[in-house]
Parts: C-alpha cells; sequence; structure tokens
C-alpha cells in the first residue's frame, strides 16, 4: 500500500458542489504501456501523485494527463440531496487555479487495491472546516489505464 501526503487541493467550487464523504469515480490511469512497465501498482502511485498535484494547482490541464474526459464522478452531494454523477470534463471545470487556502489544506491517499485493469485508492482530505473521505474506483479503458 501506498501513502503519500500532498498540500490539499480541490476547488472551492468543488467543495460545493460535491461535499461528499465518499465518492466513487471511474476514471482512466496512465496508458497500458507503463503500467507494464513499472507494475501496475507503481503506475497508480504516479497516477493519483498527478492527481494531486492537478487538485494543488487547479489544473485542468493536468488532472486530463491521467484522466479520459469521458470519465465518470460519482458522489453525493448534501447541497443538492443527493446523487451527482458528471463526466471528468465537467468536473474539472472547477480547476480554476489553486484555491486560496491552499496551504491550509491537507490530503493524503491509499492504494487499497491494484487487480488487473481496475484499482481503489482511498483519499483523505482536510480542508479548513471540512474533512471528507473519497474512494476512487480507477480502471483501464481502451488500452489506457
Amino acid at each position: 500500500m501506498s501513502h503519500a501526503h500532498y498540500p490539499n487541493p480541490i476547488r472551492k467550487s468543488h467543495e460545493n458542489i460535491i461535499r461528499s464523504v465518499v465518492v466513487a469515480g471511474v476514471l482512466t490511469l496512465l496508458p497500458l504501456c507503463a503500467m507494464a512497465q513499472s507494475g501496475e501498482h507503481d503506475a497508480v502511485d504516479r497516477t493519483m501523485q498527478k492527481v494531486m498535484h492537478a487538485f494543488e494547482a487547479g489544473d485542468a490541464n493536468l488532472a486530463f494527463e491521467v484522466l479520459r474526459k469521458d470519465g465518470v464522478v460519482i458522489g453525493y452531494s448534501p447541497a443538492r440531496g443527493g446523487m451527482v454523477i458528471q463526466t471528468a470534463e465537467e468536473w474539472v471545470k472547477g480547476f480554476t487555479g489553486p484555491p486560496a487556502d491552499e496551504a491550509q489544506r491537507h490530503r493524503s491517499y491509499e492504494i487499497l487495491d491494484v487487480t488487473g485493469n481496475a484499482a481503489v485508492v482511498k483519499v483523505l482530505l482536510d480542508y479548513p472546516g471540512w474533512e471528507g473521505v473519497d474512494h476512487l474506483a480507477l480502471s483501464k479503458v481502451e488500452g489506457t489505464g
């Protein structure tokens, strides 16, 4: 299991849109060749590091280095009183630069499982005034992953 700590990201707008205790996202990882070259677990770890950096920077282009635009993000939104389903392209619209309180945000992740074309990662979010846990279901799709 890999555990990495990162200064906190996720756009303030994402907090308002999807304030979730658990978010399950079906996203796409690195190209298949990267998975084969250094092992599936290492590829998932590299992918999660890029995701964390994209959050920190609030940079949609960086996020799309590891996500497919047609990937799906599913979460519970207390503000909306129910489930929210978005494509990754819709989800990263909130990536508009680093949050003003980025220095006070803290994130970490733990790779729970990597099997075949799938991985499950637990992400802990500690933001000013809010703490959350996301579970990401990652999968390789059409040779990318």
